[in-house]
C-alpha cells in the first residue's frame, strides 16, 4: 500500500499528448456515407454525426469541407469497396480527403433496449504519391425504442467515431501529412 500511493501520484502528473495541428488554411474534404442491410442505397449520414467528425478535424487546425449530394452518392452507390470509392473521388479533390463509411446493423434486443452495431471504415487519402491510411472498427450502440433505426444508430456512434477520426488525423499529421 505504501508503494502504490507514490506510484499513483507519479502517473497523475503525466500530461496527455496535445492534438497535432496542421498548417493554417489546410483543407480536407470529408465524404461521409451510410450503407447497410437496412439502407436501400448509399445515403448521407445524419447531421449530428457529421458535426462531430467536422469538429474533430477543426480541432486539429484543418478546414473541413463536407461533400454531400446526389452526385457523390450516385458515384459511391455503385461501388461498395472502400479502395474503389476513394479512387472514384480522388480525381475531384486536390488535397487530403477523408472517406467515412458507416454500416449500421441491428444485432439483438437486450434488457429492453435494442443493440445495434455500426461498422465504420475511415480512409484518409492525401494524394496518389502517399498510401491511403485506413482504420476499420465496429461501434456497439444501444437504442431505447423500437422505431429508432439506422440513422439513430449512426448518430449514437458519433462520439466514438469522432475520437477515432481524431486519432487517425493526429497520426497522419505527425507523419508529415
Amino acid at each position: 500500500m505504501v508503494l502504490v500511493l507514490p506510484l499513483l501520484t507519479l502517473f497523475a502528473c503525466i500530461k496527455p499528448t496535445p492534438p497535432a495541428t496542421a498548417e493554417a488554411g489546410r483543407t480536407i474534404t470529408v465524404v461521409s456515407v451510410a450503407d447497410g442491410a437496412g439502407v436501400a442505397a448509399t445515403v448521407d449520414t445524419p447531421e449530428r454525426f457529421d458535426s462531430a467528425v467536422l469538429a474533430a478535424l477543426s480541432a486539429r487546425g484543418l478546414s473541413p469541407e463536407l461533400v454531400q449530394g446526389q452526385d457523390t452518392l450516385a458515384a459511391l452507390s455503385s461501388a461498395r469497396e472502400s479502395s474503389l470509392r476513394v479512387r472514384r473521388l480522388q480525381g475531384e479533390f486536390v488535397d487530403a480527403m477523408l472517406l467515412v463509411e458507416t454500416r449500421p446493423g441491428f444485432y439483438a434486443e437486450m434488457n429492453g433496449q435494442y443493440r445495434w452495431v455500426v461498422g465504420v471504415t475511415l480512409t484518409l487519402s492525401s494524394g496518389a504519391s502517399r498510401p491511403n491510411q485506413q482504420v476499420v472498427f465496429d461501434v456497439p450502440v444501444f437504442l431505447r425504442y423500437h422505431h429508432q433505426r439506422e440513422a439513430e444508430a449512426v448518430d449514437a456512434a458519433s462520439g466514438v467515431v469522432a475520437r477515432r477520426v481524431a486519432e487517425l488525423v493526429d497520426d497522419w499529421l505527425r507523419s508529415g501529412g
